[in-house]
């Protein structure tokens, strides 16, 4: 199954946005709106939520579909119904972007900015295809010592991907209309994210920001031409983080090493002096004595 979590990616600038999309089969809906509403029984097993902050995290979901995951699905289900949906199990029926707040952004804005990230993603899909939009607040890749050291709140916006049926109410070869042309609309995930609509998000998502008076940096994720995924975006986190992690116990070591370095070299100098000492007594002594016999 897909991924669903955090995708703060740690190697872009600290003030870009992370912009990522995945999309899920019908059979795949439920269990992937309660995993946003934290009602997912697999939940505790999730290591990277800090339950301490789930109080935090809040909902731009219409009012009309409900709050918990099962009222979002009923939506899902009655939307469904007004439009033609193929038959077969693997049709992407749902899909999520999930928005990551720059680091940069002041945190009184941060609560407009997702508003606004919502109105920009529902003027590409339409208000009544989005089943669930949810901000998370208590997430967080964590460290070795179980501290969440590298999350960003992030807003999870899911929609039934929906498009004009160019086939409605056209007959077929026969003088017919068959059933799937009698829908003004259809299910297509394919005919709606295609190359172009994809291409174009992040540059038209970042002049919506802009004129709306966001100036920070929309960055999509995508490299080798492909989408990243949450989990290898997450693995690269913790790897960097371990990769840190290492680096100061290494520097530690280094200080160490130089302090022992260091009391060396003193001990080496006062051992020195030591040695002059001596000599210069031993050679004072001799001294004396052969002035004395005088």
């Amino acid at each position: 199954m897909p991924a669903l979590e955090w995708m703060t990616y740690h190697n872009l600038r600290r003030e870009s946005i992370m912009a990522s999309m995945e999309k899920y089969t019908d059979n795949q809906v439920l269990y992937k709106l309660k995993h946003v509403t934290r009602e997912s029984g697999k939940l505790p097993s999730n290591i990277d939520i800090d339950h301490a902050q789930s109080a935090k995290n809040y909902s731009l979901t219409p009012s009309d579909r409900g709050t918990t995951a099962a009222e979002n699905r009923r939506y899902y289900n009655q939307r469904i119904k007004e439009v033609y949906k193929y038959g077969r199990s693997d049709v992407n029926t749902a899909v999520q972007w999930v928005i990551t707040a720059p680091k940069n952004l002041p945190a009184e804005q941060e609560k407009a900015f997702f508003l606004e990230s919502y109105r920009y993603l529902n003027s590409l899909y339409g208000e009544k295809n989005c089943i669930q939009c949810v901000v998370h607040m208590d997430e967080g890749v964590k460290d070795s010592s179980g501290n969440h050291v590298a999350g960003q709140h992030h807003m999870h916006y899911t929609f039934i991907p929906v498009v004009q049926n160019k086939s409605f109410m056209k007959p077929n070869k026969k003088g017919n209309i068959i059933k799937q042309n009698t829908f003004e609309e259809k299910i297509s995930a394919n005919d709606l994210l295609n190359k172009k609509h994809l291409q174009e998000f992040h540059p038209n998502y970042q002049k919506w920001l802009d004129s709306h008076g966001f100036h920070v940096n929309v960055n999509s994720g995508i490299t080798e031409g492909r989408n990243r995924t949450v989990e290898e975006l997450k693995l690269e986190t913790r790897t960097m983080i371990k990769a840190r992690e290492e680096f100061q116990s290494l520097k530690l070591e280094n200080e160490a090493l130089k302090e022992t370095i260091r009391s060396l070299e003193k001990e080496l100098e006062r051992n020195k002096q030591a040695d002059i000492e001596m000599e210069w007594g031993s050679g004072s002594s001799s001294s004396w004595g052969t002035h004395s016999g005088w």
